[in-house]
This record gives C-alpha cells, structure tokens and sequence, in this order.
C-alpha cells in the first residue's frame, strides 16, 4: 500500500492507483476536487514505504486575463474631490478670500463631492457583482500538469 497525504489526513492507496500522478489525481479527484490542481511529491523511506503528499495550490477564478485586459485599456482618472483636496492642503498661507472665491470654492466643492458620490456608488456596484459572481473553470492549463 502507498500513504496519500491530503491535508493533514492519511489515505492508504492500492498500488494499482498510486502508478501515476495522473491516476492518483483521477481517483482522488471526486472527494477532493483541488487535487487537479494540486502539486504531488513522491518520497519513498529506507523500508520501501511510498508515500505521496498532494499540496493544493491556489488558483484563479478564470478569465482573469479579460479582467487585467480591461483594467489595463481603461482611462486614467483622478477623483475630483482628491484633487481638490490635493490643491488646498498645497496652498501654504490662508489668504484672505473674497466673496466670488468662496462661491467658486463652494460650486467646485460641490461639484467634487457629486463625482465622489457617483464613482463611490459606482464602485460598489463593481464590488458586489465581484464578489456575488460564481467562479468558472480557467481555458489555460498551468504548466506542469
């Protein structure tokens, strides 16, 4: 018999099972659906005792190469707020203001906490379809298996 090492467990194995990484992943398969995915490592003791230890490895959710594609081709952007903000923490000495600065610090004001409010309700929008959306099965076979 041949000891399988899955996650903390021991399984004993027929040798007929154990003869490939290819059989021992196929059997081992329905119980512990990572083990596609998995990395096996054969050791073999002084007393012929073969034991092999699957280790999952972590993976991806699928289509992430459509996700980074659109992330990569989106247009760069600064939210208004930020930059507003950015422009009067630069100013070093309060000045004194008139009355058409402050209603043109107040629109701008305005106008910045209104995009901020969009793209806030925007990204969680984003957030919740990502995390609400089911995996899908990766089209791209990792190296080595």
């Amino acid at each position: 018999m041949v000891t399988l090492q899955l996650e903390g467990q021991e399984i004993q194995l027929p040798p007929e099972i154990a003869i490939s990484d290819d059989a021992v992943r196929k059997a081992i398969a329905p119980l512990f659906p990572q083990a596609a995915h998995a990395t096996i490592q054969r050791t073999t003791d002084t007393n012929g005792m073969t034991t092999i230890r699957l280790t999952k490895q972590a993976g991806t959710k699928g289509n992430y190469h459509v996700i980074l594609r659109q992330l990569i081709e989106s247009p760069r952007h600064v939210n208004p707020a930020l930059t507003l903000y950015q422009t009067y923490q630069a100013e070093s000495q309060p000045t004194q203001t008139k009355v058409e600065s402050i209603l043109l610090t107040q629109q701008k004001l305005r106008l910045a906490i209104e995009h901020g409010e969009k793209e806030y309700k925007e990204t969680a929008t984003i957030k919740e379809r990502l995390t609400s959306t089911p995996g899908s099965p990766s089209r791209i076979l990792p190296p080595g298996f």
